[in-house]
């Protein structure tokens, strides 16, 4: 077959070539022409077909083993499952009907000892058979059925559910593939966060960190202080007398059960003690003050009284989100806001006790107190990295390194056997420009965010050889200052999302940025169909403005 087909490439690609470029040509020459083209794409065509559904299978996260047979499986536009699938929420998997029953077209299987290397224990791992009889789905644990079939439904949509005969076998690089959306600078609302979720559990990322809490707005219901909704959620960052937005307890169970369907684990954070203004703006008598940059910023770190009301929070919090893991407190920034600390009663008191010289001491005081609590409530504790020097437990406790200008801080985590998420401005920061022609966002120098460095990530990050046992995984961070629309918070996140998808799943040594390309032409115009917006790689100088119209750059 080898020596026909390079022949019929041979005649039938210039060929095609030829006339594609004399289309302005009217004559009896160009329509013979024209008919002997067609008659050789339609004979290339129907000898390919098997090599390029084969050699051509657009998978996004790419897996970790890919091996092919010869043929191909039609897959049936509605197929049967094994009965077990009902408990794996089959009506969340876009583009598969699938249908639980006898004589299973899709059959769930038990994984083997030897399906997948000994080194392999992640509970999503799965296989992929396609042979000519269906497909036979190989897992250890629900999340991992789970995974394959949004893996075959890849296979369905690209195909045209044409499958080639082949055996895909699967496992995640890192444990946590994330996104963090701050939703205290402009509110996204519940709607668009869940086909968020969708695309994100469509291409098995699995945390979604919740940025609820901040200056501009309180964003999450405490039925114990009403006034941190009913006051604290008023304005955002465009307006600060913008109506109150915020989700109740209700939307907040709906939202994670939504996104638990998906196995999507909802990661809450709490900002303290700095990006508190919201919340003191309720309830003054916890203020510890600020700058006249930053007023009101902090909570009172020494006050008992301001322990209680965050622990009265967090309690609540972790009733909302029992299934989380980890509750982030934030614990960035303080030193923009602690200038009237000295002044505080309860501070002299907490210094003169515990013999403190700096404000310092009073933070990270603070700090592992409230990290104690989290703990104490039964869950790990996050924080940026500026925790990573306060003592915390690091069993207990889970690093996010931003500060990519203070490479330091991931050695001293990495160095003191912290596990970190990687989550730097450069390249995982979504609020930079993804363009050089942009004029909307962030730069930190001459440095941006593109979507191949956000793909290439973390092999650029050095630190981490040797050390990535202690890498909890990656993730991406959206702070939405400049981006008041739902069109321009979609067109900063998409696809870069992707990007960090595969950075977070794909092995080391399957990386292929133009394979990665090849899937988005087939994905960009299926997220419009749903209603997703998102950049242009084709056209990268358009950009989406605050507004949410597209604009040319130059």
């Amino acid at each position: 077959m080898d020596g026909t087909l390079n022949a019929i490439l041979d005649f039938a690609v210039p060929l095609a070539l030829y006339i594609y470029c004399s289309l302005s040509m009217k004559n009896r020459t160009l329509s013979i022409l024209r008919g002997a083209a067609c008659s050789s794409a339609a004979l290339l065509l129907s000898l390919t077909s098997q090599l390029t559904a084969a050699e051509a299978l657009q998978l996004m996260p790419y897996p970790a083993k890919v091996e092919h047979a010869e043929g191909v499986y039609q897959f049936p536009e509605t197929a049967v499952i094994s009965q077990g699938a009902t408990r794996l929420n089959l009506e969340t998997i876009a583009g598969l009907k699938l249908t639980p029953g006898e004589n299973p077209q899709v059959l769930l299987l038990k994984a083997k000892d030897d399906t997948f290397p000994k080194s392999v224990t992640s509970p999503e791992r799965h296989q992929i058979q396609v042979t000519p009889k269906g497909v036979a789905i190989r897992a250890a644990e629900e999340v991992g059925y789970y995974r394959a079939l949004q893996t075959l439904a890849q296979m369905v949509a690209t195909t045209g559910g044409k499958l080639p005969l082949a055996t895909v076998t699967d496992y995640p690089r890192f444990e946590w593939r994330g996104f963090m959306l701050d939703e205290s600078r402009h509110f996204t609302g519940k709607d668009a966060l869940k086909k968020i979720l969708d695309e994100m559990a469509a291409h098995k990322m699995n945390r979604f960190h919740w940025h609820l809490t901040d200056s501009q707005g309180w964003r999450i219901e405490i039925k114990k202080y009403p006034k941190l909704t009913t006051v604290g959620a008023i304005g955002n960052n465009t307006n600060p007398k913008a109506p109150a937005e915020f989700y109740t307890q209700e939307e907040i169970k709906e939202i994670v059960a939504y996104a638990k369907a998906r196995h999507i684990t909802i990661v809450p954070e709490i900002d303290m003690p700095g990006h508190a203004a919201a919340a003191v703006r309720a309830y003054p008598e916890f203020s510890g003050g600020g700058s006249k940059r930053h007023p009101d910023f902090t909570f009172n770190p020494a006050s008992k009284e301001t322990e209680t009301f965050l622990l009265d929070i967090l309690k609540e919090v972790a009733q909302l989100f029992p299934d989380a893991k980890v509750i982030h407190f934030g614990g960035d920034e303080s030193h923009f806001g602690w200038e009237k600390w000295p002044q505080l009663p309860a501070v002299k008191a907490l210094m003169k006790e515990k013999g403190y010289k700096d404000l310092h001491q009073v933070e990270h005081d603070f700090n592992r107190r409230m990290a104690k609590h989290i703990n104490d409530l039964g869950f790990t504790v996050g924080g940026w990295d500026e925790i990573s020097r306060v003592g915390l437990d690091k069993k207990k406790t889970l690093l996010f390194w931003w500060r990519h200008n203070k490479p330091a801080e991931l050695d001293y985590a990495l160095k003191n056997g912290y596990q970190v998420v990687l989550c730097p401005r450069i390249p995982c920061y979504f609020d930079f420009v993804q363009h050089k022609t942009h004029k909307i966002g962030r730069r930190w120098g001459s440095a941006f965010v593109p979507l191949d460095a956000v793909y290439a990530y973390p092999d650029s990050q050095k630190q981490i050889a040797g050390k990535e046992h202690l890498i909890k995984g990656v993730q991406a961070n959206l702070w939405t200052e400049q981006t008041p629309t739902q069109r321009r918070r979609e067109f900063m996140i998409f696809p870069r999302l992707h990007a960090i998808a595969s950075a977070g799943w794909v092995q080391k040594e399957n990386k292929d940025y133009e394979r990665f390309l090849s899937y988005m032409n087939y994905r960009l115009p299926v997220m419009q169909q749903t209603g997703l917006h998102h950049a242009s790689i084709d056209q990268p100088n358009q950009e989406t403005a605050k507004d949410g119209k597209v604009v040319e750059r130059k």
